[in-house]
This record gives structure tokens, C-alpha cells and sequence, in this order.
């Protein structure tokens, strides 16, 4: 979840087009440790897409969830 937040600081920012290094950044402004990995895979997942369209389908995700309670 870090990873999609400082994605999405960034792009909030004013940056359009973050770079891992910009998200490493965010990150280690605030204390957290970056995992490489993790980093990367997010960032892949994200590349060249637009973030409004990704916030869309996800709440189009989360619709179907059940969230009643008992």
C-alpha cells in the first residue's frame, strides 16, 4: 500500500509520470524503507496508465464486495 500511495502523491503533486526514484523519495521523506522488489513490481503495474482510470476500477472492484454488518 505505500507503494500505491506514494505513487499516487506524487501524481497528485503535480508529477504525471513518476519514476521509482520519485517514489523513493516520498518514501524516505517519511521513514520508510523501500523493498526493491516490491517497488518495482508496483511500478510496473502503473507504468503508462492513467491513475484516474485505475481509481475507477477499482472502486468498480470494490462495488462487489459485501461490507454489512450484522
Amino acid at each position: 500500500m505505500r507503494y500505491v500511495a506514494a505513487y499516487m502523491l506524487a501524481v497528485l503533486g503535480g508529477n504525471s509520470n513518476p519514476s521509482q526514484d520519485d517514489m523513493k523519495k516520498i518514501l524516505s521523506s517519511v521513514g520508510v524503507n523501500v523493498e526493491d522488489e516490491l517497488l518495482t513490481k508496483v511500478f510496473n503495474e502503473f507504468q503508462g496508465k492513467n491513475v484516474d482510470e485505475l481509481v475507477q476500477s477499482g472502486l468498480a472492484k470494490l462495488a462487489s464486495v459485501p461490507s454489512g454488518g450484522a
